[in-house]
């Protein structure tokens, strides 16, 4: 029940809002944008199963191998002098479902942790 406000149409506002450049999939956020907005039916149609993706992934434990496409990531090294820093790029589609799920979850989030986690809650 807590997570059924995760709705088609939270999915695609989400995804009309999205920004950044393609991770493994190659897919970028204009394209996601385009894919859940401009084609009606097959739009509303892949928000909603989108929805029911991220309300299947917030309230269940899935296997890490049935998830390795939706949680792989692009290895960057910046090179900090002295030093190496890894920044992982993911993908937009798994950009878009973690920022529904925090619309939903985001307010208990930052209560719970309050003080103890240094970005809950920033703007």
């Amino acid at each position: 029940i807590y997570f059924e406000g995760l709705t088609a149409e939270l999915l695609k506002k989400v995804a009309l809002q999205s920004q950044g450049s393609a991770g493994p999939s190659g897919l970028d956020s204009g394209a996601w944008r385009r894919m859940c907005s401009a084609f009606k039916g097959a739009s509303a149609r892949l928000c909603n199963a989108l929805a029911g993706f991220s309300r299947l992934l917030a309230t269940t434990e899935l296997s890490t191998v049935g998830l390795a496409p939706f949680l792989a990531c692009r290895l960057i090294a910046l090179d900090k002098c002295p030093g190496v820093r890894p920044i992982g790029v993911c993908g937009v589609l798994r950009r878009i479902v973690t920022k529904a799920i925090l619309k939903i979850a985001g307010p208990d989030i930052e209560d719970a942790c309050g003080h103890m986690q240094k970005c809950s809650g920033m703007q």
